[in-house]
């Protein structure tokens, strides 16, 4: 199921029925207003008051089902994923990536925007407004369109809806996102891409939701989430996870484009690698799913700045651990595609220890999924609008 409906939120009986049904309906079918008042412990009056009000208001659909025998076929009943939608922006590499999703997660338009790396505050919000503008004018006719939710890397106050600092654009600082787009979209959240990927795969992974897990990526820049039982450590939506800008004394003359010097990612991130990658294959990309396949080969643990990046990130990383004791640490990015690289980090972190007798947490090794991304960024957006509509009384037009 890819909603997450709570019930528990609603004082009206009536509303917390509906809520129960619009659960029961994102699952797996079919379904009948019988089965309905059966695994939901329902009289047939309270099912068909239900499934009538859905149903008018259009978030129900019943269609005629399967005839088994003689008779006339059951009336299935479903939810009308087309009925409530949301949109999308994810950022990758240097290019704002629009998606309209259903009520049921599913992609049905998206479009891809290149952003120069000179442009500013200015050119960034336009871009995101023109984007918005296209997906809201495809949504399919009766959905309503929701809101709109922002994933950023970088350093991005999520309370604030500001993306602070980004490295792909120098030039964007401090972008009121929230402000940016309250003209073109009714709702707007600001993620973080990275906490965004967490909630989704605590989402699916039911392992995931014990202990405390962290999503350490690196990438282009360098950044982790945590979350504590399967729920976001921080709900304050201030900035958090900044490790990359852990400053270190032994690169205290590399400056960083954040504008200190010594920062974690001046020594390990892929912005600062790439020359010396470059150096000795020049058609290395800079964008990470196609470089996650050109390293995979490649003898990186010959490079001396690779082996001085093992070792930061290692430490670094063992530091972490020392302060969240994770269960476990999902590690995502181009650089642990590299069979070599992988062994030689996970053999230097273990190396780090903890503290006395306590275990170092598992360390898994995953590839970056963008759906990951666009799924944790829109589920709020999507339970949020569904809450909003049951409460409401207003009719399908």
């Amino acid at each position: 199921m890819f909603l997450t409906i709570d019930e528990t939120v609603y004082e009206d009986a009536h509303q917390r029925d509906c809520a129960r049904v619009a659960a029961l309906l994102s699952g797996k079918g079919p379904h009948s207003r019988a089965s309905v008042a059966d695994q939901l412990k329902m009289t047939s009056t309270a099912t068909s008051h239900v499934v009538s009000d859905l149903t008018e208001r259009g978030l129900v659909t019943e269609r005629p089902g399967t005839k088994m025998g003689r008779g006339r076929p059951p009336i299935e009943i479903a939810l009308n994923l087309g009925r409530l939608g949301a949109s999308v922006i994810h950022i990758s590499s240097r290019t704002l990536l629009g998606f309209l999703l259903d009520l049921g997660g599913t992609v049905i338009e998206h479009k891809a925007v290149e952003i120069p790396a000179s442009s500013d505050n200015a050119a960034m919000a336009d871009a995101m407004r023109q984007l918005v503008h296209w997906l809201i004018e495809k949504c399919p006719a009766g959905m309503v369109h929701l809101g709109t939710s922002v994933a950023v890397p970088g350093v991005v106050d999520v309370k604030a809806r500001t993306w602070l600092i980004t490295s792909r654009w120098p030039k964007v600082r401090n972008l009121d996102i929230g402000s940016a787009l309250t003209s073109v979209t009714p709702v707007t959240i600001v993620c973080r891409h990275l906490d965004a990927e967490l909630d989704a795969r605590t989402t699916r992974e039911v392992a995931y939701r014990s202990g405390n897990t962290l999503l350490l990526h690196w990438g282009w820049g360098i950044g982790l989430s945590c979350s504590i039982g399967g729920q976001p450590l921080l709900q304050n939506g201030g900035p958090f996870g900044e490790i990359g800008h852990w400053r270190f004394n032994a690169l205290d003359q590399r400056e960083c484009d954040c504008g200190n010097h010594g920062c974690l990612e001046t020594g390990a991130a892929l912005w600062a690698m790439l020359p010396h990658l470059r150096n000795l294959w020049p058609d290395i990309s800079e964008e990470e799913e196609p470089l996650a396949e050109q390293l995979a080969d490649l003898p990186l643990l010959n490079i001396p700045e690779m082996a001085e990046a093992i070792k930061l990130m290692a430490r670094s990383l063992a530091n972490v651990c020392r302060l969240l004791f994770p269960s476990r640490v999902i590690v995502t990015g181009p650089f642990v595609a590299n069979a070599d690289l992988w062994d030689a980090f996970t053999s230097t972190f273990n190396t780090e220890g903890l503290i006395g007798t306590l275990e170092l947490p598992t360390l898994i090794a995953d590839k970056f999924s963008q759906d990951y991304v666009i799924h944790g960024a829109c589920l709020p957006l999507l339970n949020a609008g569904l809450e909003t509509f049951i409460r409401e009384n207003r009719r399908a037009t």
